[in-house]
Order: structure tokens, then C-alpha cells, then sequence
């Protein structure tokens, strides 16, 4: 029968045979082995040491480097934009200090930037009052709301390409002005005007076309539909005016690669030797990226930039000390 007694001789066997197995391990590894053990111990600790200090010292290089590229950046677009105004437009989900940094890159090439036309994500039309509202905006009629919104895109593109009639009036004293297609926008919820880098809140008329260029900024995992962005951009150009869209990235499980956004963009055939695109806002470079494309296109040369492209900036640096 098992009693108390037999629990507490079973305990001290295991105890006892423990403290045996301890005594002959180490009498039969030895204190050579040990040894090696504790030499090959301090080798890896002095590695391990390498390694951290060789990590620190390139990551000063890095933030060397970041520095310099941070500070350079304006005298590298420097009056690359002087005459020209620059009409922002940025889907809602663009990190606002991704907008504002390039607004200030910008303003730093010498270009005018009236503010930010925000891309709002009633143009997703999932209620029949978005639909209702967008029709009343735009005077639009088509009943399928992707044919709707496309027009409507395109309508929008077009008011930022070419002087539209509601600011150029044949006899101001007898003619009463069309209300802006901007204006009638804000007020059906699809666009908001705001100010930029510090500047106060815009109005629709501060967005003419003149001596102008419209940068796009947008990408995926955004609250506006996909089709938004190339349309407006097809509708710039067909006012006249040229335009660069530029893919503020945000890295997630809940978005495709880098380049399938842009990529799909830049691959229209509406657009596709009539716009640049840049896939790297988010960073210096791609502002820097941004800024040259849009100085660039008064070459009449488009391109396809950034950290996914054959080149991360337009090649015609040289040629763009200032843009007509």
C-alpha cells in the first residue's frame, strides 16, 4: 500500500539522482570543454558588440544623408517653377503633412499654390443623395453612377485645365456670373477648399487655369474610388493644361504593391503621353520628384518617376534652370 513514507523516499531518489547525474556530467565533460564553451561565449559577445557599433555608425551616416537631402531640397527646384501656378489636387486619406510639405517644395520652385482641393468620399456615390447631389452640381444625367462619376471627374479636370465661363463674363455689367463648378462642388460635399503650408483658406476663383499646372495626389487605400484620379487628370489635359500625379504610398497589409496604383494610372491610354506620375510623394524625393516633373512638362515631356522606375527623377535636370 502506498503511504506518506513512500511519497518522500520517492522524492529523495529523484533528488539524489539528480545531484549523481550533475557530479559525473561534469566530471565526464571536463574542464576543457568548459572552457572552449566559455571561449566561443565571449567570441560571439565581442561579434554581437561588432555588429552594434558598426549598426551605429551606419546609421549616422544614414541620418547624415537624410539631412543633407533634407536641406538641399529646395535648392534643388529652386525657380524651376517661377511664373507658373500650381492647382493641388489630393484625394481624402493623403497624410495632410505629405500635402503641406509638398505645397512648401513647391512654393520653394517659386510656383503659386492658391491651397488644396480635397477629393471628398462622396464620389463613392453609395447613397442615392450622393447621387442626387452630384447630378445638381455638375447638371449631369447619366443614371449609371460610374458613368456619372467619370463625367463628373471629367468635368472637374476640365475647370482646372481652361478658364471657365463663370470668370470670364462677354459684359460683366449686364450678364449675371454662372456659379463656379468648384463652388457648386463644396456645396454638394465632393470637394473642400482649405488652405496649405501655413496659407489661408481659399475660394474657387483662386484656381485658374493661367500659366498653370495641376498636381494629383492620391493612392490606394483611400477613401475616393480608384477611377477618380486619372479621370480628373484626363479632363486637365483635355482643358489644356498639363498635370502630374503623384502616389502618396502607405504601406499595409490592406494595399497592393507600390506599383500597381500608379502603374494603372500611368498605363491609360486616355493619359499615358500626357501626364507624369511619381510613386514616391511620401518621401523628399518623390516631392523633389514631383516638383521637376511638373517644371518638366514645359519641355513637353512626360515621364514615369520614383523608387520603382528607371529613374527616380526627370533626366532633363539640366535643361529646366526655369520654366516658361
Amino acid at each position: 500500500m502506498i503511504n506518506f513514507r513512500y511519497h518522500v523516499v520517492s522524492i529523495l531518489a529523484v533528488f539524489l539522482a539528480l545531484a549523481i547525474g550533475t557530479v559525473m556530467g561534469a566530471s565526464f565533460v571536463g574542464r576543457g570543454v568548459i572552457d572552449r564553451l566559455n571561449e566561443r561565449i565571449t567570441s560571439v559577445r565581442k561579434n554581437a558588440d561588432g555588429v552594434r557599433a558598426e549598426k551605429e555608425t551606419l546609421q549616422g551616416q544614414v541620418d547624415n544623408l537624410s539631412s543633407y537631402r533634407d536641406e538641399t531640397a529646395a535648392l534643388t527646384v529652386a525657380r524651376s517653377l517661377t511664373g507658373l501656378r500650381v492647382n493641388l489636387v489630393a484625394e481624402r486619406g493623403v497624410d495632410g503633412g505629405v500635402v503641406d510639405a509638398q505645397a512648401t517644395l513647391l512654393r520653394q520652385g517659386a510656383a503659386t499654390v492658391p491651397g488644396v482641393i480635397w477629393l471628398e468620399d462622396s464620389w463613392k456615390l453609395d447613397s442615392a443623395d450622393a447621387v442626387a447631389n452630384l447630378r445638381t452640381a455638375t447638371g449631369l444625367t447619366p443614371r449609371d453612377r460610374v458613368t456619372l462619376r467619370a463625367a463628373a471627374a471629367q468635368l472637374l479636370g476640365k475647370r482646372l485645365g481652361e478658364a471657365p465661363a463663370a470668370l470670364v463674363l462677354p459684359n460683366p455689367t449686364t450678364a449675371a456670373p454662372t456659379e463656379d463648378l468648384l463652388t457648386k462642388l463644396v456645396a454638394a460635399k465632393f470637394i473642400s477648399l482649405a488652405g496649405v503650408a501655413g496659407s489661408p483658406t481659399p475660394v474657387a476663383a483662386d484656381f485658374v487655369a493661367s500659366a498653370s499646372r495641376v498636381l494629383e495626389l492620391g493612392g490606394p487605400g483611400h477613401a475616393v474610388p480608384a477611377d477618380v484620379i486619372p479621370t480628373v487628370a484626363a479632363g486637365v489635359f483635355s482643358g489644356g493644361t498639363p498635370a502630374v500625379v503623384g502616389q502618396a504610398f502607405k504601406k499595409s497589409d490592406a494595399t497592393p504593391d507600390r506599383g500597381s496604383w500608379v502603374d494603372a494610372i500611368a498605363g491609360q491610354a486616355s493619359i499615358r503621353n500626357h501626364v507624369s506620375t511619381v510613386d514616391d510623394v511620401e518621401s523628399v524625393e518623390g516631392r523633389v520628384g514631383a516638383t521637376l516633373a511638373l517644371a518638366e512638362l514645359s519641355l513637353g515631356t512626360v515621364g514615369n518617376y520614383g523608387v520603382d522606375r528607371e529613374r527616380a527623377v526627370p533626366a532633363k535636370l539640366g535643361t529646366v534652370p526655369s520654366a516658361k
